[in-house]
């Protein structure tokens, strides 16, 4: 449906010679992006209307944006299965942060931020095969995401140790999730494999 109806805006914008045909590609994709982005954020407005949680919903679309455009991660086949993806995980941190008794959390808490830093450590980023990343552009990236979870980290530590305030349940299960979509995806273990059969090829 995204894509037809950026096909669609395209195709007016061609009519009217809004744009140049040899760019048709560039804002397809730019419109798929955009519609998409509204899709995410509208989702999680929802969620925090449902959920009567609406801060902290904005909160978490606001840091989950952040990371998963720095950070990358797990990315579906279609935008339908990326945004039933999306709405549950959605659901599910705001659940968590909701009902969760910050008693019940301390455990996770630390546990959750080493596994996000560590995950950040040695995945980020993870590029999109349909926007591949040059080596400089790796490095510029894995700085700001080690930068931006390691703050967040620290911030969430703050307000558990000094406040004992939820707010570190939401923190750290956003970092959690899009830590995990990074580990699952496993970028590097897909390398080793390209390099083991390219090895096995040139023998």
């Amino acid at each position: 449906m995204i894509e037809n109806i950026s096909s669609d805006i395209v195709k007016r914008l061609l009519h009217y010679k809004i744009i140049d045909y040899d760019r048709t590609s560039v804002y397809q994709y730019g419109f798929e992006i955009f519609i998409s982005s509204m899709i995410t954020f509208m989702i999680a407005f929802v969620s925090g209307v449902i959920y009567k949680c609406l801060l902290a919903a904005l909160i978490y679309f606001a840091i989950f944006a952040l990371l998963r455009s720095i950070c990358g991660g797990y990315h579906a086949k279609t935008y339908l299965q990326c945004n039933t993806i999306y709405a549950f995980v959605t659901s599910f941190v705001l659940l968590f942060y909701k009902w969760i008794p910050m008693e019940n959390f301390t455990g996770f808490h630390y546990v959750g931020l080493l596994f996000s830093i560590i995950v950040t450590a040695i995945y980020a980023p993870v590029q999109n095969e349909n926007k591949p990343l040059q080596t400089a552009q790796k490095q510029i990236l894995r700085i700001f995401s080690m930068a931006t979870v390691i703050l967040l980290s620290l911030l969430s530590c703050l307000l558990e140790i000094e406040y004992r305030s939820s707010w570190c349940i939401l923190i750290d299960m956003t970092l959690f999730v899009v830590s995990f979509s990074m580990f699952i995806t496993n970028p590097r273990r897909g390398v080793n494999k390209n390099e083991q059969n390219d090895q096995k090829e040139r023998s």
